[in-house]
């Protein structure tokens, strides 16, 4: 079934929001940045990261790239809590499965984590030169026709933590095509800077969710490709809630607002990993139109659901390539009880 289709057969029920969720004298909603780390706790994490980076660099690349394999295994035999947690995802997104097919595909997502760690360490010695190597277009021809399409324009990319969401953007930057990522600041400023110093290392810029809204204004004049992830739990007044397989998910309505006010053409794209090695290859989706009926909340909910759905399409492709150990069902609607 195409993407298109996907979206199209849930827009319908989700044009309006549902009564148990539609906004009701909403404030203004407020991004604030994440409450710091500081002290001890924050250096030793600080420490942890650079080891672990400096761990991987220190092998060749095919080999670090093997023991982030045999890291994410072990990963998952030994983590409980966060195996308790993406079981529980699973049966939700997929409650037609059994729970070996629900454990082969969390192995393979933690093995996929595993891969990108070792892939975000080597990721520094990927040029303009290599990068075919590692990650090519499925359709490069496409990708030119669509950047004539918004050179005058900019655009908005849909994406999200799905295969290895870090080397996306990278890969961009080294085919000559550096995007804006918006970004939000983690607890620990050292290891925020340290991620921050990768993903910019080619000429991407990240942008900080406190300030999106201006910052993302001021890149679309640019004519700059804007990249959003659609599939984290919203907490607070940030989040509507939309169906994400079986269960209503808060959702930010980040993107489709921009989307609304910007007017610009909002484009999905992935990388899907390979068989589980290192090639990837970029996919890209046909522009996505916001949904557009002069009723500001309901757009803002039907646009939300619409984006939602394509990447839960995505998600339904390549089971393993999404981040199944993430709370994404936390936050619940008034009166339902907790998931976690």
């Amino acid at each position: 079934m195409a993407v298109e289709d996907v979206a199209s057969r849930r827009e319908g029920n989700a044009a309006l929001p549902p009564p148990s969720v539609e906004p009701r004298g909403r404030k203004k909603k407020v991004i604030r940045p994440a409450r710091e780390k500081k002290g001890a706790l924050a250096r030793c994490e600080y420490l942890l990261v650079l080891g672990i980076l400096s761990f991987f660099r220190l092998l060749p690349f095919a080999l670090a790239f093997r023991v982030g394999e045999f890291l994410g295994g072990l990963f998952y035999l030994c983590d409980w809590p966060h195996r308790r947690i993406g079981l529980t995802n699973l049966a939700l997104a997929f409650p037609h499965k059994s729970a070996a097919e629900h454990r082969r595909i969390l192995r393979a997502s933690l093995l996929n984590l595993g891969r990108l760690a070792a892939e975000f360490s080597h990721m520094h010695t990927l040029t303009k030169d290599n990068i075919g190597e590692r990650v090519h277009f499925a359709d490069f021809t496409q990708w030119q026709e669509l950047l004539t399409r918004v050179q005058h324009s900019g655009a908005l990319i849909l994406s999200g933590h799905f295969g290895n969401w870090e080397l996306l953007g990278y890969a961009h930057a080294c085919y000559g095509f550096p995007v804006r990522i918006i970004h939000r600041r983690l607890h620990n400023a050292l290891v925020d800077d340290v991620i921050v110093r990768e993903r910019e290392r080619r000429g991407n810029k990240v942008i900080r969710k406190t300030t999106a809204g201006l910052e993302v204004f001021r890149a679309i004049r640019q004519k700059a490709l804007v990249v959003a992830a659609v599939d984290q739990n919203a907490s607070g007044r940030m989040g509507v809630f939309v169906p994400f397989f079986s269960r209503l998910a808060s959702t930010s309505t980040g993107l489709a607002g921009l989307a609304l006010a910007a007017d610009v053409p909002v484009v999905p794209a992935f990388l899907i990993r390979e068989n589980g090695s290192w090639r990837h290859r970029i996919e890209v989706l046909p522009p996505v139109e916001p949904v557009r009926t002069g009723n500001q909340e309901a757009d803002l909910y039907a646009t939300t659901a619409k984006f939602t759905a394509i990447f839960q399409h995505m998600v339904e492709q390549h089971p393993d390539h999404w981040l199944w150990i993430h709370q994404r069902w936390k936050r619940r609607p008034d009166g339902e009880a907790p998931i976690y």
